[in-house]
């Protein structure tokens, strides 16, 4: 972090940096001696190969692996759809590997709680993810120089359809919106992909086997016009069809991918069984487009994603979820630095609009049993330099919590547990903040950027693996160069055991030393991980969107 003070007079940090470093097979003519077999290839080799392998390809080779969860959403053919998963925000956040989740739990498994390959994964294949998450680009990257269409333009846009093309015809047009994922910066391909499957969707439901020509609306071809009558649909029947969808921007358009979720789940007639209306088949090329496209839908929301569903910036919408409390409180930070799902960023939505019933808030609970549920968030979402700041956690299950900065420049310090505040057990469903009222320091940004905060908390140990406390020496313990650390991490942590003497323990002066771990009991470790990006700004706010 960029600076911290002591109130009172204090020793300044004694932080000592270090840098850290990183053939040909002869054909035997015929009736001569057999040609020697051709050596076998050499660990050094082997590792020169999978060097020239591109970066997806080897990080497809570690997740094929170590996450059973990617395999199941992206691997419907045999082959982990590296694009599809990239896009996914409950497993990746593109350009921050230490908020996604595919990586957090391969550094939960490398520090010793069980993952999908049955024991640890080497380093290099940790790094192999980390890389390939870093090199992705940033979800707003596609949004460059690329306009917001918004609600009202979409309203303006179909006014004028409506006008043009006369009252009968109207009535039987309906529309269909692409509109939010353009706006969530999904790049031209997809976009186009998404085009064509709503053709298809809509071919469906009229049973017909060619192509139906849509008609689209506006520079982007985002609104799809559709006639009724060239679908054999009744005006009722696209009703029923309809009538649960959310009207995302607030248009009446449907998004394309709502409908496709729709359709597959078979809606049901009041009877209760499959409304023949919208029991479409598709061949298997149509079925694999259809089901991509819905679930774009179904899966989890980021900030980007849920303000083009609500027609306002990502900016104005994380405003918003700063204010928000009560029983949205935490889904709302959730958003504001992460993702959560549908079905929460739904009732989160209601909650918006002020239409939301108490009780109603929905809170994802992690997906695993062997892991923690950590939420992070800063008491503001941005901040000006020099601001003073103040960094809140929750978690799911009693743990014992670290919190670290990572600088721009990538050096890191611990700043939770420190000489002045060394007890880091901390209790389940209650908000903490830090630093705490009557810490003694206060926390600082000193330059204008991103600093990453990252959170762990383990119940088998009161400090991550590699981290040593020395506070004769060091108030706030410094690890230097991030991503060295978490690559020798190991190796560090071994030889903290090694030389986990009786002076050691007492200058470490951790006041539950004497009691045994909470999770001593426990059947399996448990860890949680999560981490957040905080802007700092000399006009109070983060880049215009």
């Amino acid at each position: 972090m960029a600076g911290w003070k002591r109130k009172a007079a204090a020793k300044r940090v004694r932080n000592a940096c270090t840098l850290a470093l990183l053939a040909a097979l002869c054909i035997a003519p015929a009736r001569a001696v057999p040609a020697e077999p051709a050596p076998a290839s050499t660990p050094v080799a082997e590792a020169a190969a999978n060097e020239a392998r591109p970066l997806p390809e080897r990080a497809r080779a570690v997740l094929d692996v170590r996450c059973a969860e990617c395999r199941e959403a992206y691997a419907g053919d045999g082959i982990l759809d590296m694009a599809a998963l990239a896009e996914d925000p409950r497993f990746v956040v593109p350009k921050e590997p230490d908020a996604s989740r595919i990586y957090q739990r391969l550094l939960t498994a490398q520090s010793g709680s069980p993952g999908d390959g049955g024991s640890a994964p080497a380093p290099a294949d940790v790094e192999v993810v980390r890389d390939w998450i870093d090199s992705l680009p940033a979800r707003r990257q596609a949004c460059h120089g690329r306009a917001g269409v918004m609600p009202a333009a979409v309203d303006a846009l179909i006014g004028r359809w409506v006008e043009k093309i006369g009252v009968v015809e109207a009535a039987d047009t309906r529309f269909v919106s692409l509109v939010h994922l353009w706006n969530s910066c999904a790049n031209p391909q997809r976009l186009a992909e998404a085009r064509e499957t709503a053709a298809t969707l809509l071919a469906g439901l009229a049973r017909h086997r060619g192509p139906l020509e849509i008609e689209t609306l506006g520079e982007e071809s985002a609104i799809l016009a559709v006639r009724l009558s060239q679908i054999a649909v009744l005006p009722a029947e696209w009703a029923r069809l309809t009538a649960p969808a959310p009207r995302t921007a607030g248009t009446d358009a449907v998004a394309a991918d709502w409908l496709a979720a729709r359709i597959l789940s078979k809606p049901k007639d009041a009877s209760g069984a499959v409304d023949p209306a919208f029991d479409v088949a598709f061949d298997a090329v149509g079925q694999r487009a259809v089901r991509n496209l819905a679930r774009t839908w179904e899966r989890s929301v980021d900030l980007v994603r849920a303000a083009a569903e609500r027609g306002v910036t990502p900016r104005a919408l994380a405003a918003t979820l700063a204010g928000v409390g009560g029983d949205f409180l935490l889904p709302a930070r959730r958003l504001l630095y992460g993702a959560i799902s549908r079905a929460a960023w739904e009732s989160l939505s209601h909650a918006l609009d002020g239409a939301a019933k108490p009780g109603s808030a929905v809170k994802d609970p992690p997906s695993s049993g062997a892991e923690i549920d950590v939420l992070l968030w800063a008491d503001q979402p941005f901040y000006r330099p020099r601001d003073l700041v103040t960094i809140h956690a929750s978690v799911g299950k009693a743990c014992y919590l670290t919190l670290i900065d990572v600088d721009q420049d990538g050096k890191a310090t611990v700043l939770f547990p420190n000489e002045l505040e060394p007890d880091n057990l901390v209790a389940p469903g209650v908000n903490i903040s830090l630093p705490g009222r009557d810490a003694g320091y206060q926390f600082r940004f000193e330059r204008s950027g991103e600093e990453k905060i990252i959170a762990i908390c383990q119940r088998k140990s009161r400090r991550p693996a590699g981290i040593s406390y020395d506070y004769e020496r060091q108030r706030f313990a410094f690890l230097d160069d991030w991503r060295t650390f978490l690559r020798t991490a190991p190796e560090r942590e071994a030889k903290t055991r090694e030389s986990s003497d009786t002076s050691r323990r007492r200058r470490e002066r951790t006041p539950a030393n004497a009691q045994p771990l909470i999770g001593a009991d426990d059947p399996l470790p448990m860890e949680g991980r999560a981490a957040i990006s905080v802007t700092i700004d000399p006009g109070g706010g983060p880049a215009p969107d």
